[in-house]
């Protein structure tokens, strides 16, 4: 394929993530996580690891883990893998990931098997249910998980307002709170739910079955390592 074939093709989508998708053609996306890999604790060697990516949109991710080495990736969002730019990203790479279209709810370890890394990466706030989604992670997960989402900490949203949680009382930010948007009073998204501190966020993972370790916090985001041990999840949801 010629390259303005190819950039052609590139440039007929909307990209969410940049990726490079051909030797010097890189997506012309809103979204480059490059310079926070290292911040989320993204590894740097995969050899051999499954993988599962959940809410991988375009699939920066996902092909960022079969370039380091994973054997076996798996993709998973709500919509049809060519709907965005999966597909088109996926057949320039030769890519051998798997796209499944489903929700974090759907996840069953008889259905989809299960993954010695999860990522979650940017979907938590935007979940009605989020205890509910790290518990069906759990159930998936052999290892450890990585999340990344949006915090409280430095974000708390006041009359349209943006303030730190601890210019309002020093204690705060040190006991496990979480604000609800039941409109779109963050950044103007009704799809956001639910901002976590990282208090909070600690010990949504704590009481799901993993051990919880900070990676990197910066702005309005935070990024956990989710060590899983073994654990029975409550039932009374």
């Amino acid at each position: 394929m010629e390259d303005e074939e190819i950039k052609a093709r590139v440039n007929s989508i909307n990209w969410y993530h940049s990726i490079e998708v051909a030797p010097g053609v890189v997506t012309p996306g809103l979204y480059d996580p490059t310079p926070l890999l290292d911040l989320i604790g993204f590894p740097k060697d995969l050899s051999g690891k499954t993988i599962l990516d959940i809410g991988a949109n375009d699939g920066f991710f996902t092909f960022e883990a079969e370039k380091r080495g994973a054997k076996r990736v798996l993709a998973v969002d709500l919509h049809p893998a060519g709907q965005r730019g999966f597909a088109l990203a996926h057949e320039l790479r030769g890519s051998k990931a798997e796209y499944v279209m489903g929700s974090v709810y759907d996840l069953a370890p008889e259905i989809h098997g299960t993954f010695d890394v999860v990522f979650f990466f940017g979907v938590l706030y935007h979940l009605r249910n989020p205890l509910l989604a790290l518990d069906k992670i759990h159930a998936v997960c052999r290892e450890y998980a990585l999340v990344e989402t949006h915090v409280l900490d430095q974000y708390f949203v006041h009359q349209g307002k943006i303030t730190p949680l601890d210019t309002i009382h020093s204690w705060l930010k040190d006991s496990p709170i979480m604000q609800f948007y039941p409109n779109n009073e963050l950044n103007n998204d009704l799809s956001n739910w639910w901002a976590p501190n990282i208090q909070c966020l600690r010990a949504m993972l704590d009481t799901s079955g993993f051990q919880a370790e900070l990676m990197g916090q910066w702005g309005g985001r935070a990024a956990f390592k989710a060590t899983r041990v073994d654990f029975t999840p409550p039932h009374w949801y």
